[in-house]
């Protein structure tokens, strides 16, 4: 009986494992078929016992988003508060791709999305 219950385990381990591979190429496939592009701010970086997740703020079709973008790159205390190209599903803004090697420096793209993070420009709209 309880040899029953360890296979029942590792199949369903490795189904749930399979699926997470499935959602994740699904959702890199709906991004490069229907592409946004714009900039993010790196907010910070949250540590996990084996693992990291970086969060970025960023702002789509008139909605503020902060979502978790993968694992923490390089050096990450360096590059928190610092923007970076983004990729998003035009479907599903919350699908994103983070491209931290790419840094953005153009001060018009950054003092517009600043404007839109601040706190009072939401009590005005």
């Amino acid at each position: 009986m309880e040899e029953k219950f360890s296979k029942l385990f590792f199949v369903v381990l490795f189904i749930g494992v399979v699926c997470l591979f499935v959602k994740g190429c699904n959702n890199k496939k709906e991004i490069k078929e229907h592409e946004g592009k714009t900039i993010c701010k790196y907010t910070f970086c949250k540590q996990f016992p084996k693992s990291t997740e970086a969060y970025v703020k960023y702002y789509v079709d008139n909605k503020l988003y902060r979502n978790g973008a993968g694992g923490c790159p390089d050096n990450s205390e360096s590059k928190i508060d610092k923007y970076y190209e983004l990729k998003y599903s035009t479907i599903d803004p919350n699908k994103i791709i983070v491209d931290f090697s790419t840094e953005v420096k153009d001060s018009i793209l950054i003092k517009e999305l600043e404007s839109k993070l601040e706190f009072k420009y939401w009590l005005e709209h």
